[in-house]
Order: structure tokens, then sequence, then C-alpha cells
């Protein structure tokens, strides 16, 4: 798995309209759940009376990556999944992206829908600023007291964290480590005698 994600950085927005609809676009970085819920009702403040608020995320990394997409009452998959191809589409996770739609009277069909949803999530995320963000691993290892000084060392060259040391009994060493130099570091442990205990 790679080390690195890339999200957006503030509140990235687009407008559109087709046949008299009007489409708002907003798009934001979320590193929860929890997230989500509060950046559609911050949406729907915001954007207010709109006829629906369609929106998709992705959250995660690689294959823990979790997405989602919904319609809110419009055709099923002509609004969800043209917003979640748009941010696969530009390689990002952690990202949500709603897009608020006023009903303009004139039908658009479900092709119709599927452009105009699409070429808002697009037009959004063409408008955001991108970051990159890095992955870690955590880790645990068991290692003897006259190591303990290799251990940090080796983490902290490597651009890791060390969380904290227990010494109860023997010491364990809680560590963070990028997800693209792990198999760096346990290399280079095992070459000292030391094997890692946990990896998640």
């Amino acid at each position: 798995m790679s080390g690195e994600n890339r999200t957006i950085v503030g509140i990235a927005s687009a407008k559109h309209v087709v046949k008299k609809s009007r489409f708002i676009a907003e798009a934001t970085a979320i590193g929860a759940l929890t997230e989500v819920k509060l950046f559609v009702a911050d949406v729907q403040a915001r954007v207010r009376q709109a006829t629906h608020y369609c929106y998709a995320y992705t959250l995660g990394g690689g294959v823990e990556t979790t997405e989602y997409a919904s319609d809110a009452g419009e055709p099923k998959n002509s609004a969800g999944p043209p917003i979640l191809a748009a941010i696969r589409n530009k390689g990002l996770s952690n990202t949500i992206l709603v897009v608020a739609r006023y009903y303009g009277g004139i039908n658009l069909g479900i092709g119709g829908l599927i452009r105009a949803y699409g070429a808002c999530a697009r037009s959004c995320l063409e408008n955001a600023s991108v970051k990159k963000l890095l992955n870690y691993n955590n880790l645990k290892i068991s290692t003897s007291y006259h190591q303990i000084g290799r251990v940090v060392s080796l983490c902290i060259r490597l651009g890791g964290k060390i969380n904290n040391i227990e010494y109860n009994p023997n010491p364990l060493i809680n560590i963070q480590i990028q997800t693209n130099e792990l198999e760096t570091f346990q290399a280079q442990l095992q070459s000292i005698g030391i094997t890692i205990n946990e990896i998640h």
C-alpha cells in the first residue's frame, strides 16, 4: 500500500445550471465518519431549501478505504455514484462532496442527472487545493533495555513517532511509522535481532 493519500484543503465549491435546475457543490476533507453528517448538515444550513442534497465520500486508504454514495431522493444511481466517480477520478481520499440541487421545473431524465451531478462535482474538485496525507502503521515492539536507544533512533531517522514506552515488566515500545517506510524499518530491526509484536 502507498504511504500517501491526497485530500483537499478547506472548502471547495462550484455552481452549475442545467435547464433551469441549479446545482451547488461543496467539498471538504474528513477524518472520521462522524464528520460526514456534520458537513451535510452544514451545507443544508448554508444552501437553504434545496430540493436534494446528494453526496459521496471516501475515507481511509488502500484496502481500508470506505466509500459511500447517496442519491438523497433522486432516481437510483443518478446522483451519488457520479459524485463518487469524480472523487475517485481525482485520486482523493478522506473527502466528502455534497451537491445541492434546486429543481427548475424541467425533468432532466436519469442520463441528464448523471451528467449534471458529475459535471458539478468535477468542477468543484477542479477548484480545490489538494494536499498529501501520510499513512502510518502503529507498531508494538518488545526489546531489551540496552536496545531501546537503537529502536528509538531508527524510528526517528525514518520519520516515525514514539507514542510511549512501557517498562512493565519488560520494555514495550509503541511506535507510529510511515507505511512506505515499514518494510525498511522491519528489515533494520531484524538485522539487530528484534521482531515486531503487532502491526495495525
